[in-house]
C-alpha cells in the first residue's frame, strides 16, 4: 500500500501542477497560492482532530513547532508562490521537471553536508544525468522566431500557452531564476524539517507547516495586495479550481506522500515519486496543448535516471 500511495501522490503533483498552471493565466500566483494553502489547512485541522494527535503539538519542544512553522513559510509561502509563477512562464514540462530534478538533487548533497548522509558514486553519476537532462530541457533548438510566429496554433491552446509560441524566449531567464530559487526554498524547508520533526506525527507536523505558510500569505496578501487576493472571488470557476487544488494537492497529496513514507520508507517513496515528470508531460499536452518535443522527452528521461541513481 506504501508504494501505491507514493505513485499517487507522484500524479496528484503532476495533475495539480497542471491546473495551477491552468489557473495562473487567468489569476495571480499570490492568490492561487494563498487560497490553496487556507484551503489544505481547513482540512488538515479535520484530520488532525480525527487522527488525535493534537496532544502532540501541545507536548511538542519550542524547537520543532518552530522548525514546523519555519519550514512551512519557506516551502508553502515562498517555494510554492514562486513555483506557481514559474510554471506561466515556462509550461509544465520545463518548470516542474527541472524543479523536481533541482529539488532532489540539492536535498541530497544537503543532507550529505549538514546531516552526515552518505554520498558515493550513484550520486556523481545521478547529479550528471539530472545536469545534462535540465541543460536539454532548457537549451532551445536555433529556431527563429519567425518559425514560432507562422507555427499554427491549435484553438484549444491554453492563452498563456500561445504567448510562449509566440514569443519562445520572453520571459525565460526569469522563468529559470524562479525554478532555482524554489529548489533552495524546497530544499532549505525540508532539510528543516528533517532535523526538527522531533517526535511529532506526520499529521500534527503538516497541520502546523501548512497554516503557517497560509497564515504568512494571507498577511502579505492582505496588505500588498489585496485585489488580487478578491480576483479569483469573481468568476465561480477559478475559485472552485483553487479549492479543488487545494483539497486534492496540499491535503490529500501531501498525506499520500506522508503515509508513503512511513509504510514504504522514504528512499522507496522517493524513487517512486521521481517518475511525476513522465506523468506530467502527457497531462501537459492533453490539457494545455503544449509541444512534447524529442529534447524534451529525453531530457525528462535523463532527469528521471538522474534521480533514481541520486536516492539510490
Amino acid at each position: 500500500m506504501g508504494e501505491a500511495a507514493a505513485l499517487l501522490s507522484a500524479f496528484v503533483w503532476s495533475a495539480v501542477s497542471v491546473a495551477m498552471a491552468s489557473i495562473a493565466a487567468r489569476v495571480s500566483p499570490l492568490a492561487i497560492s494563498t487560497l490553496r494553502l487556507a484551503t489544505g489547512s481547513v482540512l488538515l485541522f479535520v484530520f488532525l482532530a480525527i487522527s488525535g494527535q493534537a496532544g502532540e503539538i501541545a507536548s511538542a519542544p519550542a524547537s520543532a513547532i518552530f522548525a514546523m512553522l519555519g519550514s512551512g513559510l519557506l516551502a508553502y509561502a515562498l517555494g510554492d508562490t514562486i513555483y506557481i509563477r514559474s510554471l506561466g512562464l515556462l509550461g509544465v514540462q520545463r518548470a516542474f521537471t527541472v524543479a523536481q530534478s533541482l529539488f532532489v538533487t540539492l536535498t541530497v548533497l544537503g543532507g550529505v553536508l549538514l546531516l552526515d548522509e552518505p554520498f558515493g558514486l550513484p550520486q556523481v553519476i545521478g547529479t550528471a544525468c539530472i545536469a545534462m537532462g535540465i541543460g536539454l530541457i532548457v537549451r532551445r533548438p536555433g529556431a527563429k522566431v519567425a518559425d514560432a510566429m507562422a507555427a499554427p496554433v491549435p484553438a484549444v491552446v491554453h492563452a498563456n500557452v500561445v504567448a510562449r509560441l509566440r514569443h519562445p524566449e520572453s520571459g525565460e531567464l526569469r522563468g529559470y531564476l524562479f525554478i532555482a530559487v524554489t529548489g533552495v526554498f524546497w530544499t532549505v524547508a525540508t532539510l528543516w524539517l528533517a532535523a526538527g520533526r522531533g517526535d511529532l506525527g506526520p499529521i500534527a507536523a503538516a497541520s502546523m507547516r501548512t497554516p503557517a505558510g497560509a497564515a504568512g500569505l494571507l498577511l502579505f496578501a492582505g496588505v500588498t495586495a489585496p485585489e488580487a487576493l478578491r480576483m479569483p472571488f469573481r468568476d465561480k470557476r477559478n475559485i472552485g479550481a483553487i479549492v479543488v487544488t487545494g483539497i486534492v494537492g496540499t491535503a490529500f497529496g501531501s498525506l499520500m506522500y506522508v503515509y508513503a513514507v512511513g509504510e514504504a520508507g522514504a528512499a522507496r517513496t522517493t524513487i517512486l515519486s521521481s517518475v511525476s515528470p513522465l506523468m506530467a508531460l502527457p497531462l501537459s499536452v492533453f490539457f494545455l496543448g503544449e509541444r512534447l518535443t524529442p529534447r524534451v522527452v529525453a531530457g525528462t528521461l535523463a532527469c528521471v535516471l538522474g534521480i533514481l541513481f541520486v536516492v539510490a
